[in-house]
């Protein structure tokens, strides 16, 4: 058969006014993959396809079947048994076929002798080695499609493609492949019986200049289905695999990635010269000289729509895809000139070696290379070979990119990529030479992060600043439930998707690049923190540490000067006494923790910082849980308005006990019912010797500007019996007892009820357990609830009351979650 093409093409040459009658057939190419033909179901489909949605004249190119180049791969090596696989996987894969096996199989078996006769010789033909694969692909698929009454014809595209120079293979021999291809379409132009004929093309192989055969290297087969598209001027060439196109990123890594139903060719062509395992660069180059339609389908989904690919876009200025390649290494070349950078350029290119974000600095005389981890060897090789001396200097990088038309000329994207790198320890941000391209490198640890913040970013809810949460006892518990059940309502009122971080106790904490929120288990890992530990040893444990140094600080350091929030909600001086260092950091804080907010000297430091820095310091749930005084004091000052005083119950633990107390039962079986509903501190002996309440005094002085004012605080409880360790505290319970039904007594022999009522003023703050008379405003509350009376100038006759629930885990921890929503708002 090559005898008889060499005479068509010197008849051809001969003859000027051959007629080029096949080009106006409107011919389709369709290229399907090896991943599409590696079993017999998969054939099926694929017959399917080329019967239902090609035409007669179209060519089809194939991949070599599964793993087949893989196995002769392993012949050229000389692994034992390798054609003993070769056949018994062929042999499953025709099982069940109308096609004649045995031959075919006879065929396979005298192609492997010739095979291993190839493999003695010095130099080991490894191209005609490897074509086999394509060959018996393109037989096997001709051969069903003919037993399914399809005519197809196996044709070897060597004699059809030939090259004009050994590496540049976009320059074809257009002579000899137009001679070629009008030598094969005359039957079917001139005889009826040919007009219903498929034409079954290997992919992956083409001729030199020789006439030898070689291979085309990595995604040859989708370069000869375009290559082939360009020289046939196809109306069209459809690239059929096994996923359903372009994605908005890849979907083995981003579970929601979607589907892009469109890219223009600038699109495409930035997309594969990033690495994208779907559309290589040499797989491009024919469709940018022809500007032919293409599209990439799923040949495993029935009805495949796949990504359409067209010379004009139809939007600009919009993320299509973010693509990402991992394992690169850095190799940077010094005291080098420009046109020997540009050598060395060459010479890695032609060796089918890609290299990412390499740029040339004039500057430093300086070339730098981000290769595949894999080429690296082979890249140093040929650096060294042009008496080079290339220094190897990082490896395990990432290459991010946004892929949109005209991207870079839309301000408010390039925002808010910068936006999110500020938050990642990014190594250097890469301007492609096209202006569809915005890509950065960065630490193959953290990019997957970074690619799920970035797709959330343009292709779903803008992901929040990373959350952490110090604190999972009864309010944290709650505080995380709330996020969890409310996530979708949360989400949609901020457009923001919530990035919960890191969650901490004392003795454990679970820091994880996905955002915690959505982990089931996340209350086991830190509820039964040994019992856990110490029984499974599975991968949901790889992000739980301990923490019983506050190591959750130091886990944190990475995030150092990039946004964060976070939120105590502990009880722990230690903690609070690191909020300094939060704020230095560059760190947002919301706090339940009243120890940082009523020490008037250390808040005074934070606020500075915080200032300084553009952060924010939250604390409205110090005061009153969930009820905003804080806030409302603000808005009255903001206003014009000046305070006078305020008064009222700032406990709500307290107002609790002391309204559900009758004197009847034992006050310290009442303490215990509210400690453990959370109506209390962690040690009760907080809110009765009025700690709680002389630090809500103090945050609320300090709002109102009283911070001159003497202090006069009287425990709820006396001194003697709060001393000594919780333990003794709780054996004192008959002694306590005792005193408050004494107390209880007095109240009720003057008509009157105990209330511990905390006034403010510029000249004095007061605390003290007093008998009121039932008619007081103070008297008659819900259980729980505080109550807080402001008197302003506008105020001034008739008070301002805020009441509400002040204790409990439900109130602290919706306040804080406010707290929350209203950072992320503004610093969206």
């Amino acid at each position: 058969m090559a005898d008889q093409l060499h005479s068509n093409v010197t008849a051809y040459r001969e003859q000027s006014s051959h007629a080029k009658t096949y080009k106006s057939l409107g011919v389709a190419v369709h290229k399907f993959g090896g991943s599409s033909l590696a079993s017999i179901e998969q054939l099926k489909k694929v017959s399917n396809i080329i019967m239902n949605q090609t035409s007669p004249g179209n060519i089809i190119v194939v991949s070599a079947n599964g793993d087949i180049t893989d196995q002769l791969l392993n012949c050229i090596n000389g692994r034992h048994n390798t054609a003993t696989d070769i056949i018994e996987y062929f042999k499953q894969l025709v099982v069940g076929t109308a096609i004649n096996a045995a031959e075919f199989l006879q065929q396979i078996e005298q192609d492997l002798l010739v095979i291993q006769e190839l493999c003695q010789q010095t130099p080991t033909a490894n191209d005609t080695i490897l074509a086999y694969g394509e060959k018996w692909s393109a037989k096997l698929l001709s051969e069903l499609l003919n037993s399914e009454q399809c005519a197809a014809q196996a044709i070897d595209a060597s004699h059809y493609l030939k090259l004009t120079s050994l590496h540049e293979y976009q320059q074809f021999d257009e002579q000899y492949a137009d001679a070629s291809f009008s030598s094969l379409y005359q039957p079917l132009l001139s005889d009826p019986k040919y007009n219903s004929h498929r034409f079954i093309f290997t992919g992956f192989i083409a001729s030199d200049t020789n006439g030898k055969l070689i291979t085309l290297g990595r995604n040859g087969s989708d370069y000869s289905a375009t290559i082939i598209a360009q020289l046939v001027k196809a109306t069209s060439v459809t690239i059929w695999t096994d996923v359903d196109g372009i994605y908005s990123a890849d979907p083995n890594i981003v579970k929601n990635a979607k589907k892009v139903e469109h890219l223009s060719l600038c699109e495409a062509q930035a997309i594969s010269e990033l690495g994208a395992n779907v559309l290589h660069q040499k797989t491009v180059t024919p469709l940018l000289t022809y500007k032919t339609q293409a599209c990439i389908k799923s040949s495993l989904l029935d009805g495949s729509q796949g990504t359409q690919i067209t010379q004009y876009p139809t939007s600009s200025g919009q993320v299509k895809t973010i693509t990402i390649k991992q394992d690169l290494t850095r190799i940077v070349i010094h005291n080098i000139n420009e046109l020997s950078a540009r050598t060395i350029q060459q010479r890695i290119l032609l060796n089918q070696i890609a290299s990412y974000a390499s740029n040339f600095d004039r500057t430093l005389d300086r070339l730098t290379l981000y290769v595949a981890d894999a080429d690296r060897f082979n890249c140093v090789s040929i650096i060294q070979a042009a008496q080079f001396y290339p220094i190897v200097e990082k490896n395990n990088l990432s290459l991010i990119s946004l892929v949109g038309q005209g991207i870079r000329q839309n301000q408010k994207i390039i925002s808010k990529f910068i936006e999110h790198l500020e938050r990642y320890p990014i190594e250097e941000i890469h301007y492609p030479s096209n202006a569809h391209t915005l890509s950065v490198l960065i630490e193959d640890i953290q990019a997957i992060t970074l690619l799920h913040a970035l797709h959330d970013t343009f292709f779903e809810l803008e992901p929040s600043i990373p959350i952490v949460v110090l604190g999972y006892g009864n309010i944290g518990k709650q505080f995380v439930k709330i996020l969890k059940d409310n996530k979708a309502d949360i989400e949609s009122s901020l457009k923001q998707s919530l990035s919960l971080l890191a969650v901490a106790n004392s003795r454990q904490y679970i820091l994880s690049k996905q955002c915690l929120i959505d982990r089931d288990d996340l209350f086991q890992l830190l509820h039964e923190q040994d019992s856990v530990v110490g029984s499974q040893c599975s991968n949901t444990l790889s992000d739980l540490h301990q923490n019983n140094d506050d190591q959750i600080i130091n886990a944190l350091e990475p995030y150092a000067h990039k946004e964060l929030v976070i939120i105590d909600l502990t009880a722990s001086d230690k903690i609070a006494r690191l909020y300094p260092k939060f704020a230095t950091n560059g760190w947002h804080i919301i706090s339940a923790n009243k120890i940082a907010a009523s020490d008037k000297q250390l808040a005074s430091k934070i606020e500075k910082i915080q200032s300084s820095k553009k952060r924010h310091w939250l604390r409205n749930t110090t005061a009153g849980a969930g009820i905003p005084i804080q806030s409302s004091i603000k808005k009255l000052k903001e206003a014009g308005d000046t305070i006078l005083s305020i008064s009222g119950i700032f406990s709500g633990s307290l107002s609790w006990l002391f309204g559900q107390y009758n004197g009847q039962q034992n006050f310290s079986d009442l303490l215990f019912e509210a400690k453990a509903n959370a109506f209390t501190e962690p040690d009760p002996r907080e809110d009765l010797s009025g700690n709680d309440v002389i630090r809500k005094i103090r945050i609320l002085a300090r709002e109102a500007g009283f911070t001159q004012a003497r202090e006069n605080f009287e425990p709820a409880l006396d001194d003697e019996l709060l001393k000594g360790s919780l333990e003794q505290f709780w054996q004192s319970a008959d002694t306590i007892n005792e005193h408050y039904c004494r107390l209880y007594n007095k109240a009720q022999e003057q008509g009157g009820l105990l209330r511990y009522i905390a006034t403010l003023t510029k000249q004095e703050l007061s605390l003290k357990l007093e008998i009121i008379d039932p008619s007081h405003p103070f008297a008659n509350l819900n259980p729980c609830d505080n109550v807080f009376a402001i008197r302003s100038e506008w105020y001034k006759d008739n008070p301002l009351i805020l009441q509400g629930p002040g204790a409990g885990r439900e109130v602290t921890a919706a306040g804080v979650l406010n707290d929350l929503c209203d950072l992320l708002r503004s610093v969206s």
